[in-house]
């Protein structure tokens, strides 16, 4: 069965305090292998390179900074799209005065 949720009713709540610092999630699903959060990253924040045993998509919608994965560096700009994949060294950050705003999915499972 589906759900509305009135996404400005949700609290922000810290997300992975072991390797991010000043990133803040509001979850929008939690199904069966995959997990999607909007999140903002203040200025200064971001994660850490760490590696995670899922993957990610990352679509970006306000805001500027870096995104590495691998050995490759990019700017983020709105409209970037970003795939991880399970095992692979990542990181963003917010290096910017203003927040930076994306949709973050996890995946769990063979797509």
């Amino acid at each position: 069965m589906g759900f509305i949720t009135d996404i400005e009713s949700l609290e922000w709540e810290s997300v992975r305090p072991d390797v991010a610092r000043d990133v803040l999630g509001k979850p929008l699903l939690r199904s069966e292998g995959i997990k999607m959060v909007l999140t903002k990253i203040l200025p200064g924040g971001g994660f850490e390179t760490h590696r995670d045993a899922y993957g990610h998509l990352l679509y970006f919608l306000e805001g500027s900074g870096i995104v590495g994965v691998g050995s490759e560096e990019f700017s983020i700009m709105p409209g970037l799209v970003v795939q991880v994949m399970a095992g692979e060294e990542h990181f963003y950050r917010n290096n910017s005065g203003k927040e930076l705003t994306l949709i973050s999915a996890n995946i769990t499972v063979k797509l």
